[in-house]
C-alpha cells in the first residue's frame, strides 16, 4: 500500500519475491499446504530474508481491515471484542467446528480402536482381516485429523493476523491523535508494549474462546466411555474432576489479577528504563548509574514477586493436572477392584489408561487455554482503555471548509482568534478573551519572558490546547517548527521531504535557504546520511535548521516557528532568517517564536506581539519585509561563523567522516512495484545471525540457572519421572494378565497388594512432577534475573561510544521482551520439552523392544521424523527471526510516532495519512512473516502428522504379526502406547522448535552482557578529604581519538585554569569543545597526556568518584517524568527547604508555587510542560544543591535564560570553577579568561583584556565583529 504522498525515492529499495503461491495453486496442493514447500526449499539453500517473504493478499492488506475494523468498533460500543465477533463470526464458528471434529477424531482411537484390537487378541483365534481394517481405519482418521488441525490453525493464524493488524494500526493512529491529557497517563513505552506484546497476546482469542467449552465437552465424552467400560466407579473420577473444574475457575480468577499486577510491575520496570537509556549521557555525567540501577532493580524485584507469585499459581494447577489422571486412575482402579469387587482385565486396564491419557491432555490444555484466554482479555482491555483515551479536537480550529472563512476571506485573514479562552486539560485558563489577527503574507514575531506561553499560542493555533470559549480560524496549510526540534531515526532526506516527492530545485533551495548546504558537504554521505535516535548524531543547530527545512520544503502557506533561531550561531541565524524567513517565505504568512532583540527590533519585521500574563499586547511596525535590508552579517552580541552551538555537547561533531558514527546508506532509484519498510544496518545486521542458539548461548544459559548440577537434578528428576510411570503402567500389566485366573479367596489380598505397589509408584511418579516442574521454574526464574542484573550493569557500565551506535530500541526490546521470555517462555517451554523428549523415548523404547525384530521398522520412520525437522526448522526459525526484525521498525515508528504527534499532526491531514501509510507498510511486512510461518508451520507439522500415524500403524501391523509371542496384556500397553505417538512427537516438535526460538533472547541478553566497561567506578587510592577543594583544571598535552583509526579530536591541549575561574570556551563545530569536556569527564579517555583536577590525575579516579564531584547544565536537560521532586532529587537526599532554596536562587519558585501541588507537581515525559529554558533552571537547581567545585555550563537556549544562569554563577557559583560554552559573546565578557579552540588545538588562551590588546586573532575578531572591544577593555 503507497499513499500518493509516498516519497519516490528510496535509500533502500528490496526486490521482492513476488505474490504467495497459493493463489496459483490447485486443489489439493491447497488441501496438503505443498503450495509451501517454495519458500522451505529457498530457507534450505540460502539465509532467508524479509524480501524473500510473500505478497499479502487484498484480504489482507492493512488499509481496508483497519476502515472495515474502525467502522464495526464504532458502531458496537467502541470495545475491541464485540468488534471481532461482529467482523470474524463466520470463521470463528469454522474455528469451533474444527475444533470439536478434532476431539472427535482424537477420541476414536483410545475410545474405540483399543478395546477392539485387545478384545481380538484375547479371542482364542486372532480375526487379522478385522484387525487390518481396524488398523487401517485408524490410520485413515488420523489423517483427516492431522488435516483438519492445521487448516483449523492456519486459519485461526490468518484471522490473528488479520485482528492483530487492524488493532496496530488503530493504535497507531490513536498515538499521532492524543491530546495532552492523555499523555500524562501514556508514555511511548506503552505503545511500544502494546505493540510488541498485547497485539500478539489477542491473536490466538478464538481457539481459546472455543477451547473453554470443548475441553468440558471432550472431559464429559471421555468419562462416559470410561463409565461404558468400568461402570459407576469413575463416578469416583468424575467427583475429581469436578474439584478440578471448580479449581480452574478459581485460579483463573487468580490468575487474572495476577497477570495484570505483572503486565503493570512489567510497564513501570519499562518506564523507567526507557527513560534511564534515552538519557543515559545525563545518567552517565551525574554519576547516577548504580543509584538508577538500584531503581530499577527494586522495580525488577517488586516484578519478580509478582511473576512467582503467578508462577506459583501456575505451577500448582499444572502439577494438579498432571497430577490428577494418576489419582484418578488409582481411586478408579481401587473402587472397582476393593470395593466393587471386580477383576482387572487387559481390556480394561488399557482401555481405561488409554481414556484416562486424553482425560489427562484435556485437563492439561485447560490451564494453557485458560491462561491464554486471561492473557488475550487484559490485552483487549489494555488496548481498549487506550483506544478510549481523549484526542485533539479536530473542530477546535475552523479551516477554509468553514462558512466563516468566507468572511475572512474578504479581509484576507488567515489566522485569527476571536474573544479565545485557552489552557491544558483540568488546569486554570492559561489565556483569557485573547484576539488576534494576522493577514495574508504578514511577518509576526512572538516574544516574551521565559514560560509566558509563546509556544502554548502555537498549541492554540494548532488545535493542541484546549479551548473553552471563544474561536480560531485558520486559513491554509500549516508548516511546523517545534521549538524542540523532532527529528526521526531516518535518512536527513526524507527527513526534510516528509513524504513529499522529490523535487531537484525546491530542494537546493531549501538547503541553501537552510544554511545546510555546507553540512550536507560534511556529513559521510551528504544527505543521505542516516540520522542516529532523536538526531543523536547532529548538533543542535543542525537539527534547527533540517526541521526547518522540513517546514519550508512542504511549501504550506503559513508557517508558525517556534523559537527555530535559538541553536544557531551568529551568521547561520543571520543567513537563516535572511534567505529563509525573509527570502524564501517572504510570500507566506510566518508566525515566528523569538527572544532575540535584533530580530525582534529589525526593519523587516512588520509586526511583534508581546506574550505576557496571558494576553497578547501588539506592536506594528510600517515596514515592508524585505531581503535586502537584512543582510547575512552576524547579528549584533552574536558569535562569528566558527561559534556554532551544539546540543549534544558531548556528541562529537567533527566534519570528518571518521569521526561520525554515521553509516552510509547507497542511493538507488525506486521500483515501480510496491514498496517494503527498509530496514537500517542494525536490522540487517541481526537478520545475517543465524537463527539458532549456539553452544556458547546454551552454555551461558546454564551457567545462569545454576551450572551442570542443576542440570544433572533436572535430568535425574524427569528420568525418575517417567522410570515411576512406565514401572506403573508395567505392573498394571503383569496385574491384568493375572487378574482371571486369581482364586476367588485370594482376590481380595491379591487386589490389594497389587493396588498398594501401583498407587506407591502413581505417588511417586506424581511427586517427581511436581518437584521437576518446582525445579524447571524456579531455576529458570533465578536464571533470568542473573542475567537480567549482569546485563544491567553492563550497559550502565558500556562507553558513551556504545550507545550513539545502538538505537535505544534494541536495548529495550531486550529489557522487554527478551527478559519475558527469560521468565516465561523459555521454563514454560523446558518444562513440556523435557517431559514430552523422556516420554517419547521411554514409550518408543519400550515399544521397539517389545516388538524385537518388527519394531525396528519404526527407526527408518523415526529418521524420516528427523529428516523432516531438519529440513522445516532451519526456515522456520528463521521466518520466526524476521517476524522479530520486522517489529523492530514497526515499535521504533510508533515510538517516534508518540513522541512528534504535534509536529505530525500541524501538517495536516495528508501527513498523518501518510505515517499511516508508513505504518501500514511496516505492518504488513511483520504480516508477511507471520503468514509464511502459519505456512511452513501447516507444511511441516502436516507431514510429521503422517508420519507418527504411520509410526502407529507399524507398531500396531508388528503387534498382528508377534500376537503369539505377546501377552495381552503388553500388547494392550503397546497399543496405548502407540496411540500416544503422534500427539507426543507433533507436540514435541512444536516445542523444540519454540525453545529454540526463544533462545535467541538469552543470546540477545548475553551480547550486552558481554560489552566492554568504560572503567572502573571506584578509585584503587584514596582521595583528598574533601576532593576538588580549590576546583583548579590542568590540561597537559592532552590527545584524544575516539577510534583507534580515527584522527585525533584534540592535539596536545594544554592549558591551567585556577580554581574558583570563570572560564569561556569558544569554536566552531568540530573544533573540540565536546571532545574538551569528554576528556574532563572522562566520556572517552585520553591517548596522551592527562587532564588533572587539584593536582590529581583524572585517569587514576573511578568514574563514579570523578563524576559524582562535578555538575553539568546541558543544553538540552533530560526531565524524568514524575513529580518536580522527583527530578529535582531524585534520589531523596535533600530537605523540602534545601530544594525550595535552590529554586529560590534560579528565580524558579514562583513558577513553581503557583501549581497547586507545588513540588509534587507532575513532570510530563521529555518535561514536555516545562519550557527547554525552565529546565536550565531546574538543571541548575540540581548543580546547586550537589554545590559542586567545578560546573559546566553549556549553551543556553534564550537571552532570559543566559541572564539567569549568568546571575547564578555570579551569585553563587563564586567559588567554584566555571566553564561555560557559549556563542552569546555578552555572557564572558567578565569572565576570567578565554579559551578559543580551533581544529582540536588550543587558539587562544588568556584574560579577555589580553586577548583583545593583541589585536589580532580569533577573540579579537569576535569582540570586533560583535561590538565589544570598547566593553572589553574597560
Amino acid at each position: 500500500m503507497r499513499s500518493t504522498d509516498a516519497p519516490k525515492y528510496a535509500t533502500f529499495e528490496p526486490i521482492r519475491g513476488g505474490g504467495s503461491p497459493v493463489k496459483a495453486a490447485g486443489f489439493f496442493s491447497r488441501f496438503v499446504f505443498a503450495w509451501a514447500k517454495s519458500l522451505l526449499t529457498q530457507g534450505n539453500q540460502r539465509q532467508l530474508t524479509p524480501n524473500d517473504m510473500w505478497h499479502l493478499s487484498a484480504a489482507n492488506k492493512v488499509q481496508p481491515l483497519t476502515q472495515h475494523f474502525q467502522s464495526v468498533y464504532e458502531r458496537k460500543g467502541r470495545t475491541v471484542l464485540s468488534s471481532f465477533f461482529a467482523i470474524y463470526w463466520g470463521r470463528f464458528l469454522l474455528i469451533g467446528v474444527l475444533q470439536l471434529l478434532t476431539v472427535v477424531g482424537d477420541l476414536y482411537g483410545p475410545g474405540y480402536v483399543l478395546g477392539q484390537i485387545v478384545a481380538a487378541v484375547e479371542a482364542p483365534t486372532l480375526d487379522t482381516k478385522y484387525v487390518l481394517q481396524l488398523v487401517g481405519s485408524l490410520y485413515a482418521v488420523q489423517l483427516m485429523n492431522a488435516l483438519l488441525k492445521n487448516h483449523l490453525n492456519y486459519v485461526n493464524d490468518m484471522v490473528g493476523v488479520q485482528f492483530s493488524s487492524s488493532l496496530r494500526s488503530m493504535l497507531f493512529e490513536k498515538a499521532l491523535r492524543l491530546d495532552a491529557s492523555s499523555k500524562k497517563d501514556a508514555v511511548a513505552g506503552d505503545f511500544a508494549s502494546l505493540f510488541s506484546v498485547d497485539t500478539i497476546n489477542v491473536m490466538p482469542f478464538a481457539t481459546s474462546i472455543h477451547s473453554m467449552w470443548i475441553l468440558p465437552l471432550q472431559i464429559g465424552a471421555v468419562l462416559y466411555l470410561l463409565y461404558t467400560i468400568i461402570g459407576w466407579a469413575i463416578f469416583v473420577g468424575l467427583s475429581a474432576v469436578l474439584v478440578i473444574l471448580l479449581v480452574n475457575a478459581i485460579v483463573a480468577i487468580l490468575m487474572g489479577a495476577e497477570q495484570e499486577l505483572c503486565f503493570k510491575l512489567k510497564d513501570d520496570r519499562m518506564k523507567v528504563v526507557n527513560e534511564v537509556f534515552g538519557a543515559i549521557q545525563t545518567i552517565k555525567l551525574n554519576a547516577w548509574e548504580e543509584k538508577f540501577q538500584a531503581k530499577i532493580r527494586q522495580l525488577r524485584t517488586a516484578e519478580l514477586e509478582s511473576t512467582w507469585s503467578l508462577m506459583r499459581t501456575i505451577l500448582v494447577l499444572v502439577t494438579f493436572m498432571n497430577c490428577t489422571p494418576i489419582l484418578v486412575t488409582v481411586a478408579v482402579f481401587a473402587t472397582f477392584t476393593l470395593w466393587m469387587q471386580q477383576a482387572l482385565t487387559v481390556a480394561i486396564v488399557f482401555s481405561t489408561l488409554a481414556l484416562f491419557k486424553s482425560l489427562q491432555d484435556a485437563l492439561v490444555n485447560l490451564p494453557i487455554v485458560i491462561m491464554a484466554l486471561v492473557q488475550s482479555l487484559v490485552s483487549a482491555q489494555r488496548i481498549t482503555d487506550i483506544l478510549h483515551l481523549s484526542e485533539v479536537h479536530s473542530k477546535s480550529v475552523w479551516t477554509p471548509e468553514h462558512p466563516i472563512a468566507a468572511t475572512y476571506a474578504k479581509e484576507e485573514v488567515v489566522v485569527a482568534i476571536d474573544n479565545g479562552t485557552f489552557g491544558w486539560e483540568n488546569e486554570r485558563p492559561l489565556f483569557s478573551h485573547i484576539n488576534l489577527k494576522v493577514k495574508k503574507g504578514d511577518l509576526v514575531v512572538i516574544h516574551g519572558a521565559e514560560g509566558q506561553g509563546k509556544s502554548s499560542l502555537c498549541s492554540i493555533l494548532l488545535g493542541e490546547m484546549h479551548k473553552t470559549g471563544g474561536s480560531v480560524f485558520v486559513g491554509g496549510q500549516v508548516a511546523y517548527f517545534a521549538q524542540q526540534p523532532w527529528i526521526q531515526n531516518t535518512t536527513i532526506r526524507e527527513n526534510i521531504l516528509f513524504g513529499k516527492s522529490y523535487d531537484r530545485i525546491l530542494y537546493r533551495k531549501v538547503l541553501d535557504a537552510c544554511a545546510l548546504t555546507s553540512d550536507m558537504a560534511a556529513l559521510p554521505a551528504g544527505d543521505r546520511t542516516e540520522i542516529g535516535p532523536k538526531g543523536l548524531h547532529l548538533s543542535g543547530s543542525q537539527k534547527a535548521r533540517i526541521s526547518l527545512a522540513r517546514a519550508c520544503y512542504s511549501d504550506a502557506d503559513i508557517f508558525l516557528l517556534d523559537s527555530p533561531l535559538l541553536a544557531m550561531n551568529g551568521v547561520a541565524a543571520s543567513e537563516v532568517f535572511a534567505k529563509c524567513v525573509l527570502g524564501l517565505l517572504s510570500q507566506k504568512t510566518v508566525l515566528l517564536v523569538t527572544q532575540d532583540p535584533e530580530v525582534i527590533e529589525s526593519k523587516a519585521v512588520q509586526r511583534t506581539l508581546l506574550v505576557q500574563d496571558g494576553k497578547i499586547i501588539e506592536s506594528t511596525l510600517d515596514s515592508p519585509r524585505t531581503l535586502q535590508e537584512m543582510p547575512v552579517t552576524p547579528l549584533k552580541a552574536r558569535a562569528p561563523y566558527w561559534a556554532e552551538a551544539t546540543s549534544e555537547l558531548l556528541t562529537p561533531t567533527s566534519p570528518s567522516p571518521s569521526s561520525f558514527s554515521l553509516h552510509e546508506m547507497l542511493f538507488t532509484p525506486p521500483a515501480t512495484g510496491g514498496s517494503k519498510a527498509s530496514y537500517d544496518d542494525s536490522e540487517r545486521l541481526a537478520l545475517e545471525i543465524e537463527a539458532r542458539a549456539s553452544p556458547a548461548v546454551v552454555s551461558g544459559y546454564v551457567a545462569a540457572i545454576g551450572g551442570c548440577p542443576v542440570v544433572f537434578a533436572i535430568l535425574l528428576l524427569t528420568t525418575g519421572m517417567q522410570v515411576l510411570k512406565i514401572g506403573g503402567d508395567l505392573w498394571l500389566t503383569r496385574w491384568s494378565n493375572g487378574a482371571e485366573s486369581e482364586a476367588p479367596d485370594a482376590f481380595a489380598a491379591a487386589a490389594l497388594q497389587n493396588m498398594g505397589i501401583y498407587a506407591a509408584l502413581a505417588l511417586g511418579s506424581c511427586f517427581m512432577i511436581a518437584l521437576q516442574t518446582y525445579s524447571v521454574l524456579s531455576f529458570g526464574l533465578r536464571g533470568s534475573q542473573r542475567m537480567f542484573d549482569a546485563m544491567l550493569k553492563s550497559l550502565l557500565a558500556a562507553p558513551l561510544s556504545f550507545f550513539a551506535a545502538t538505537p535505544v530500541g534494541n536495548i529495550l526490546s531486550c529489557f522487554g521482551d527478551d527478559v519475558v521470555a527469560c521468565d516465561f517462555s523459555i521454563p514454560f517451554t523446558l518444562g513440556p520439552i523435557l517431559f514430552e523428549t523422556s516420554s517419547a523415548c521411554f514409550t518408543i523404547g519400550t515399544a521397539v523392544v517389545l516388538t524385537q525384530r518388527v519394531g525396528l521398522l519404526v527407526l527408518p520412520l523415526l529418521y524420516m521424523c528427523y529428516c523432516l525437522g531438519a529440513f522445516a526448522l532451519k526456515p522456520l526459525r528463521e521466518v520466526t527471526r524476521i517476524e522479530t526484525t520486522t517489529l523492530t521498525p514497526l515499535i521504533r515508528l510508533v515510538t517516534e510516532g508518540f513522541e512528534g504527534a504535534s509536529t505530525i499532526r500541524a501538517f495536516g491531514t495528508k501527513q498523518l495519512r501518510h505515517f499511516a501509510c508508513l505504518n501500514a507498510l511496516k505492518i504488513e511486512a511483520f504480516c508477511e512473516a507471520r503468514v509464511a510461518h502459519a505456512a511452513i508451520n501447516a507444511w511441516f507439522s502436516l507431514r510429521m502428522q503422517a508420519l507418527s500415524s504411520t509410526i502407529v500403524a507399524v507398531i500396531l501391523i508388528a503387534l498382528v504379526v508377534l500376537h503369539d509371542e505377546l501377552s495381552p496384556g503388553l500388547v494392550g500397553l503397546l497399543v496405548t502406547y502407540g496411540l500416544a505417538v503422534p500427539a507426543n512427537l507433533s507436540y514435541l516438535v512444536h516445542m523444540w522448535s519454540q525453545l529454540e526460538t526463544s533462545m535467541v533472547s538469552p543470546e540477545r541478553i548475553q551480547e550486552f552482557i558481554q560489552l566492554d566497561s568504560e572503567g572502573a567506578r571506584l578509585s584503587p587510592v584514596a582521595l583528598p578529604a574533601g576532593w576538588p577543594a580549590a576546583g583548579k583544571i590542568e590540561f597537559a598535552g592532552v590527545c584524544l581519538r575516539y577510534k583507534p583509526d580515527d584522527p585525533l579530536a584534540l592535539k596536545n591541549v594544554s592549558f591551567a585554569a585556577a580554581g574558583s575561574e570563570k572560564i569561556g570556551i569558544v569554536g566552531h563545530a568540530g573544533a573540540g569543545k565536546s571532545s574538551l569536556i569528554m576528556a574532563l569527564f572522562r566520556l572517552s579517555d585520553v591517548v596522551a597526556g592527562k587532564v588533572a583536577i587539584d593536582g590529581v590525575d583524572i585517569a587514576t579516579i573511578g568514574l563514579k568518584t570523578l563524576r559524582s564531584r562535578l555538575a553539568i547544565v546541558p543544553q538540552n536537560p533530560v526531565l524524568f517524568k514524575g513529580t518536580l521532586r522527583s527530578y529535582l532529587d531524585p534520589f531523596e537526599e535533600y530537605s523540602d527547604e534545601q530544594l525550595w532554596t535552590a529554586l529560590a536562587k534560579v528565580r524558579m519558585t514562583d513558577r513553581i508555587a503557583g501549581d497547586e501541588n507545588k513540588l509534587l507537581g507532575v513532570v510530563n515525559e521529555n518535561g514536555d510542560n516545562f519550557s527547554v529554558g525552565e529546565r536550565q533552571l531546574l538543571c541548575m537547581a540540581q548543580a546547586l544543591l550537589r554545590q559542586a567545585k567545578i560546573v559546566v555550563v553549556d549553551e543556553v537556549m534564550d537571552p532570559d535564560t543566559d541572564k539567569m544562569l549568568q546571575r547564578v554563577i555570579s551569585a553563587e557559583l563564586a567559588a567554584s570553577t566555571v566553564l561555560r560554552v557559549t556563542h552569546r559573546l555578552d555572557s564572558l565578557l567578565d569572565y576570567d579568561r578565554i579559551l578559543v579552540l580551533e581544529g582540536g588545538e588550543v587558539a587562544q588562551w588568556g584574560r579577555p583584556k589580553t586577548l583583545v590588546r593583541e589585536r589580532a586573532g580569533i577573540f579579537y575578531d569576535l569582540a570586533m565583529e560583535g561590538g565589544y572591544l570598547e566593553s572589553v577593555i574597560l
